[in-house]
């Protein structure tokens, strides 16, 4: 699959350079082009969105950035991050864990960081997976990228851009329907409240309710996302946006456990009985942003996100009966959480010309405190050095319907800050960056000199595990200064090399030989060159990217016999990621649009004082995932107006995320999905029929628990969707 991937690839590409025509569209601001036009579908972008803070088209960007749009979510009716958006990037994927609450997406070896408006909002369990309803685009930066930040995996992150106001009167509804009960309906209401750009307004609003392909399991949604622009100057922007989410639902994840390997349940069972407690999630968060014009191109923007995340609710999880390995004994946990968010940015940017060299100048300032406080205390009761408080079912035959009276009451589900799994944990930082991006011989080729200082703590701990005790949360701290360079060469005004390397670090704290304090923090960086093409007028682009990814400093254990048989930890511990991604994406030929990516992620611990553990593949991995999407419509004659659409998964040499200490083996089989679709697009009507896993395949991932039982979450088989817009 991998041989054939590349060659296909790779001829594509030739055969197409052969036939170059020279592009007319090119572009060095950033502006957002409005494309008018009936059949016409926007899957290629060519500039990243204002909250990226930078001024470089992506075609001339030192830096992988693969933006997905609204029409493409549309055109494979994609729901919520959830639902297959990573499709759309080579090498991104979902990993299962709790798929109603929040999205897990791993790139280039480890899990990223979620943005929102180009603010790091990643919190535990949250945040709750982006809706369609509310998205205007998502962005993959690829790598470090230190004109956002410099603290964390250096991986990546994504970045979810909500809709705002355009200053046009543009008002749509559209209705969902579909395999398990899916009734879903959204209105955006976009239009204008004082002319001439003054004072316009958004709305959206969306509505849902859903059952599963797995028995007693619901979840409804409810949003309200409102926002205004306004415009009391011509050179001063003031925008809010609020939005309100509610989730509730029957599970966070509908794991299935057995002995017998991965699989071996009915797809549509379910360990979670209606009588259990469901979940409620209520998150708001409130954007505002204002953009001051100064003089000329230069512009000082201000941005503020205050999030508020509730969760009351439980979960259960099990263990296998000693006596009977198809009886799994479910225990019952609360799940009451709080986090909140705080973040602040402040920033310039603007242009200086020093004789025939132009320099593209950043500089700003960015303070960020996310808190996440949980009580996840089990419901247990010990009688006789045994749990009591069990829910035994058969796995093979399960019978639903516990005993209310054996259940907790309403008392047990509240946020315990004495409980002893009550949980407080938190990052806070400050962060100074500037950045020159320095255009030499009419912009043929660019320099990019970087550097961020970023001080930082992390903190996470049971302040109550030990009864009667109350043990200190240790804070990580560190402070580091992270460079940034960056080099692209346009070959001509349609081709460009790039080149980058890039830096990060989490704080980190350990106790290592002789009780002494490890606060060496957690180190990443990468290296990458690439090339991008433009293609036939700029309909279509061509990314091809190599790089490598170092993790040092990972803490991980000592000899203990030269500590006196004490435990201890050394930050000698290192993984490596090297990989080869490319991404095809636009407009081919006329009414023909496709993205294709392919992904090659070789990510393993190359460090270890555990010699059994080097050249072990990274937790999350997948060595090859390749994505194909095809999307027709007939511009002409009697089938003007209609279109179908096709596309895949695959990923094969998966790695579950369970983690390196893991001691079992942690391989996942191949994985391929298919989707078909039909749809209609008329002047203001639209009509879209999908089927998703195609061949009915058993579709999931998973893991394998230390005492040998297969853990894992199924994909839905073989299912459909309507849906049906209208534009006034």
């Amino acid at each position: 699959m991998k041989k054939l991937t590349i060659g296909a690839a790779l001829l594509t590409s030739m055969l197409t350079f052969a036939q170059e025509k020279k592009d007319t569209i090119k572009s060095n601001n950033i502006e957002e082009v409005v494309v008018n036009g009936r059949y016409y579908q926007k899957y290629k972008l060519n500039e990243v969105s204002g909250s990226l803070r930078i001024q470089t088209p992506i075609l001339e960007l030192p830096q992988n950035v693969q933006s997905v749009s609204s029409q493409v979510l549309s055109d494979q009716l994609t729901l919520n991050m959830s639902e297959g958006i990573v499709r759309n990037v080579s090498g991104a994927r979902k990993v299962e864990h709790w798929d109603n609450v929040y999205s897990n997406v791993y790139m280039r070896g480890a899990s990223i960081a979620t943005f929102m408006n180009g603010m790091n909002v990643s919190s535990t369990w949250g945040p709750i997976n982006p809706d369609a309803s509310i998205i205007d685009r998502i962005e993959f930066v690829k790598g470090p990228a230190g004109f956002m930040g410099s603290m964390g995996d250096p991986a990546g992150f994504y970045n979810v851009v909500t809709k705002k106001p355009t200053g046009k009167f543009a008002n749509s509804v559209r209705f969902t329907t579909g395999s398990y009960n899916l009734f879903r309906g959204e209105a955006d209401l976009d239009g204008v409240l004082v002319k001439n750009g003054v004072l316009d307004y958004r709305i959206n609003l969306m509505g849902s309710s859903n059952k599963s392909w797995v028995e007693n399991d619901k979840t409804s949604k409810i949003i309200v996302a409102p926002s205004i622009t306004f415009r009391p100057t011509k050179t001063t922007t003031f925008t809010a946006q609020y939005n309100y989410q509610y989730l509730k639902f029957n599970q966070p994840g509908a794991y299935l456990m057995s002995n017998d390997g991965y699989a071996s349940l009915n797809v549509h069972t379910n360990f979670n009985d209606p009588n259990f407690k469901q979940t409620e999630v209520k998150d708001q968060s409130l954007f505002l942003s204002l953009d001051q014009k100064l003089f000329k191109d230069w512009v000082w923007s201000t941005q503020y996100a205050y999030m508020d995340l509730n969760y009351d609710g439980g979960s259960w999880w099990g263990s296998f009966d000693p006596a009977n390995k198809n009886v799994l004994n479910r225990t019952l946990s609360n799940w009451q959480a709080i986090g909140k968010n705080h973040i602040f940015q402040t920033y310039v940017r603007g242009t200086l010309n020093t004789g025939n060299i132009v320099h593209k100048i950043i500089a700003g300032f960015d303070y960020g405190d996310r808190k996440y406080q949980a009580d996840f205390s089990s419901y247990s009761k010990i009688v006789d050095g045994k749990e009591t408080l069990q829910f035994p079912v058969d796995i093979y035959n399960v019978n639903y319907g516990v005993d209310p009276s054996r259940l907790p009451s309403s008392d047990f589900y509240t946020l315990n800050t004495s409980a002893l799994f009550y949980n407080d944990q938190g990052v806070k930082y400050t962060s100074y960056y500037a950045q020159d991006q320095i255009e030499m011989f009419d912009n043929k080729l660019r320099l990019t000199l970087a550097g961020r200082y970023t001080s930082g703590k992390t903190y996470s701990g049971y302040p109550n595990i030990i009864p009667g005790v109350k043990t200190p949360i240790v804070e990580d701290k560190a402070g580091e200064f992270t460079p940034r360079v960056g080099v692209s060469y346009s070959i001509n005004e349609n081709f460009s090399a790039y080149g980058i390397y890039d830096k990060t670090f989490v704080p980190q704290s350990a106790t290592g030989i002789n009780k002494t304090l490890i606060t060496d923090p957690f180190k990443g960086q990468n290296i990458e060159f690439g090339l991008k093409k433009d293609w036939f007028g700029g309909r279509w682009n061509t990314t091809l990217a190599v790089y490598e990814i170092r993790r040092k400093n990972i803490l991980v254990g000592g000899n203990s016999n030269e500590n006196g048989g004490v435990p201890f930890q050394v930050a000698t511990g290192e993984q490596r990621a090297r990989g080869f991604e490319t991404d095809i994406k636009g407009e081919i030929i006329k009414g023909l649009n496709i993205i294709i990516n392919y992904a090659y992620t070789d990510a393993k611990t190359i460090k270890d004082s555990d010699v059994t553990r080097i050249g072990m593949q990274s937790p999350g991995n997948a060595k090859n995932v390749q994505n194909t999407w095809v999307n027709y419509r007939f511009g002409h004659g009697l089938m003007k107006g209609f279109g179908i659409s096709a596309g895949y998964q695959y990923q094969g040499g998966r790695q579950s995320w369970y983690g390196v200490n893991a001691k079992k083996d942690q391989r996942l089989p191949d994985y391929f999905d298919t989707n078909f679709g039909v749809s209609y697009v008329a002047k203001k009507f639209d009509v879209n029929l999908m089927l998703n896993n195609v061949l009915n395949k058993k579709l999931y991932s998973g893991y394998r628990g230390d005492a040998g039982e297969y853990a894992w979450i199924y994909n839905a088989p073989r299912n459909w969707r309507l849906s049906i817009g209208y534009k006034f």
